[in-house]
């Protein structure tokens, strides 16, 4: 086939959906599909080290006047969702004419600075939805650190011009919740839905750091308020005798992450840094105060056969609480209590050995193929 994977940005560093999006390219590129990635920004050094793998890169002019990665003034910020509420329903037209090549299949994963509209390209079309994207301009369905039960008169306004884009999609939800918070929120969801749990690589062996050293909690992700960097830290205070806390990731909470006191600031990690820091760590930490949809991070963690800890409002879909992980409420008092929990090894092994249980669910090659089924129904349908 000839897949065209499209995201709004491939800007380092990477967040998980735009992680995923590039794994599955070089799967299908692997099973012998023609595959080209179409996004509105890229880091120039990662467009040459695909373009190395054998993934080209198609960059198109973005609606957006700044870049993803940057905070634009309030005026640049009113424009963009301006022109955001316009690609709801026309798609520009330099992206009009990459969706008129021959494609047998357009795969979107997130379309801000493109517009909804690229889902009504004129090819067979999949959306895998990796966040709230759809129905809440933030993604996170927060407003000053709360969850809202309804959406904004704003965002319902918006979803309104959204569900007309997503008639003609199929929609792909990694989990049952994201897809009930979508029609809670006003989707109107297409008939052609389903749930398809991610996969992710196994690369290594699934065993968890055993060493007479200390009991290291390990954060990967991005230093965001949403992704809970400000509550591990208030949990973490002046730090747990025996133990240590790494953080790595980038972004707006870095200043704060290297300011604390005993916490090692990793900085951003590629691949191979990711690899070494679940090898030697004991526990991963998703402390995120929103939502969770399919966070890899906490899938990466669970391949290595870490323990999870997370919090209630999180509850990412691979951690089963008592089985390979423990759940906390998402203050600072109950997010210590269950890290300490974790310092006890008998604690750590138990919930390790339900890692490496649930770590088989993740297989890729498994995931892969259910995409590769969606994908030949969607060309049948055409």
């Amino acid at each position: 086939m000839r897949i065209a994977q499209l995201t709004g940005s491939l800007l380092e560093p990477l967040g998980g959906a735009e992680q995923y999006c590039l794994e599955l390219a070089r799967w299908q590129r692997d099973q012998g599909h023609d595959v080209t990635l179409v996004t509105g920004w890229v880091s120039p050094a990662l467009e040459a080290s695909l373009a190395a793998e054998g993934l080209p890169v198609r960059t198109v002019r973005s609606w957006r006047p700044y870049p993803p990665d940057r905070k634009g003034s309030r005026p640049a910020a009113v424009l963009f969702h301006a022109l955001d509420l316009l690609g709801s329903v026309r798609v520009s037209t330099p992206v009009r004419r990459i969706l008129a090549e021959p494609w047998d299949v357009v795969h979107v994963h997130r379309f801000a600075g493109l517009g909804a509209a690229v889902l009504r390209s004129g090819r067979p079309t999949v959306m895998t939805v990796h966040d709230y994207g759809l129905v809440d301009t933030t993604t996170t369905l927060l407003r000053h650190g709360r969850e809202l039960e309804r959406a904004p008169l704003v965002q319902r306004l918006r979803t309104a011009f959204t569900n007309r884009a997503v008639r003609g999609a199929r929609l792909v939800f990694p989990t049952e919740r994201l897809r009930q918070k979508h029609v809670q929120w006003g989707l109107d969801l297409p008939s052609e839905t389903v749930v398809i749990p991610h996969g992710w690589r196994v690369t290594g062996s699934a065993t968890a750091a055993t060493s007479g050293g200390p009991v290291i909690f390990l954060f990967l992700g991005k230093l965001i308020e949403a992704k809970g960097v400000r509550l591990l830290l208030q949990a973490w205070g002046d730090g747990m005798p025996g133990a240590e806390l790494w953080v790595a990731g980038a972004g707006e909470l870095e200043t704060e992450v290297r300011a604390a006191r005993s916490v090692r600031a990793l900085g951003w990690l590629d691949g191979t840094g990711r690899r070494a820091a679940l090898a030697a760590a004991s526990t991963l930490v998703l402390p995120s105060t929103w939502p969770e949809n399919f966070p890899l991070s906490a899938a990466e963690g669970v391949i290595a056969g870490l323990p999870v800890v997370s919090t209630t409002v999180a509850a990412p879909p691979v951690l089963h609480e008592g089985l390979n992980g423990v759940l906390a409420e998402p203050d600072a008092a109950s997010l210590r209590a269950a890290l300490e929990q974790l310092l006890d090894p008998a604690v750590r092994e138990r919930l390790a050995a339900g890692s490496r249980e649930v770590a088989a669910s993740l297989d890729f090659d498994a995931h892969g193929r259910r995409i590769e089924e969606l994908y030949g129904a969607a060309v049948v349908a055409a």
